[in-house]
């Protein structure tokens, strides 16, 4: 019998011995340790996280009254607020109790599809952000830390050097530890997915 029957002989309520099920390998694998579960709770931890640092962000714009960084910041407060508002649709469609009248294949190839695009979609779109996101941040910094307003602080060459140079550093920085954060949260979870597929379609 295939995982795929198994499945759904279960979610049907057939007269199936309880523990000859639990001792199929594949199947504790798809119920006890199923990725999809995994991968609800890692996206809802994502978007606590994603709340917290819009709250920062939305602090930053109120309480330091610096145009530019006020600009810089809203922007990447944008983003924030659309990353946050995708991981949230992910996160309502994503089935974790596939019913018996789906294919269940079909289920996990739609899930896993539609998670690595929205993985690949936010690292694309944080390219554009991170360097608005380092100069702001600079800049906040330079005025905090000389007490000048910013057009006296960047008025020197050496800042605007200086400012160049963060944000070459930086960008590529943001981009790595994102990707590897997304792949600490997420990527396991998303090839245990992948191994599942690879086993249903092993049986058809």
């Amino acid at each position: 019998m295939s995982i795929e029957n198994i499945w759904q002989d279960e979610n049907n309520g057939q007269d199936i011995d309880l523990v000859t099920l639990l001792q199929k390998p594949k199947l504790l694998n798809l119920v006890s340790h199923h990725p999809l579960e995994k991968l609800k709770k890692n996206l809802l931890i994502n978007i606590i996280w994603g709340s917290l640092i819009c709250i920062l962000y939305i602090f930053i714009i109120i309480h330091f009254q610096i145009w530019q960084v006020q600009l810089s910041i809203s922007i990447v407060l944008l983003f924030s607020l659309w990353a946050l508002y995708t991981a949230f649709l992910e996160y309502k469609k994503l089935n974790t109790n596939v019913s018996a009248n789906t294919a269940l294949l079909q289920e996990m190839k739609r899930h896993n599809e539609s998670i690595t695009t929205w993985l690949i979609t936010q690292q694309k779109v944080a390219l554009i952000i991170y360097p608005i996101s380092a100069a702001g941040g600079f800049m906040l910094v330079g005025v905090i830390g000389s007490g000048k307003p910013v057009e006296v602080f960047m008025s020197k060459p050496f800042v605007i050097i200086s400012l160049i140079i963060t944000v070459i550093i930086l960008v590529p920085i943001c981009y790595y530890l994102a990707k590897w954060m997304c792949n600490y949260s997420f990527g396991k979870h998303l090839k245990a997915l992948q191994q599942n597929i690879k086993d249903l379609e092993a049986e058809k």
